[in-house]
């Protein structure tokens, strides 16, 4: 059988890792089912399912989306993740959506963070409700409840 059998890239897929090697240099949007590692350069969107690790020689820009992400190189832009390590030779910059963000002594964050978007959602207050007081003149006497106004000026007399 090949190389690129279903058999084998099923087997592979488990605990495969994607490298982007130092002196590559990517633009564009990567989807990736597991475990990504740039040492290289990346600028657009990233959506990876288990973990991104941005080595020492990486360089990021753009938009993260994974389950963790580790940095120990350079990462600008916006990171959806539910873990952020960042490691002592990392460099963050930017918006950071996360319930879990680390850093290493050394390490280096320059931006805002907030709570992970799935875990920020909030529920819903209903505000009170407010009743309108009835206001009676001839010209209204005759006109059923369905329509209430609110004003702050005076009733009319």
């Amino acid at each position: 059988m090949g190389i690129f059998s279903g058999q084998n890239r099923n087997k592979s897929q488990s605990t495969t890792t994607t490298l982007i090697a130092a002196g590559c240099s990517i633009n564009g949007h990567l989807k990736v089912e597991n475990y990504l590692q740039i040492d290289g350069h990346v600028e657009g969107q990233i959506e990876v399912a288990n973990q991104l690790k941005i080595s020492e020689s990486g360089n990021v820009l753009g938009e993260i989306i994974t389950e963790r992400l580790i940095v120990n190189g350079s990462f600008e832009g916006t990171c959806h993740a539910n873990h952020v390590d960042i490691l002592s030779n990392g460099r963050v910059s930017g918006i950071v959506y996360s319930d879990n963000l680390s850093i290493e002594p050394g390490g280096k964050f320059t931006g805002v963070t907030h709570p992970s978007e799935k875990m920020a959602s909030k529920p819903e207050i209903k505000a009170p409700e407010i009743k309108a007081p009835e206001i009676k003149t001839k010209e209204t006497q005759h006109l059923d409840k369905k329509v209430a106004l609110i004003s702050n000026d005076p009733p009319l007399t």
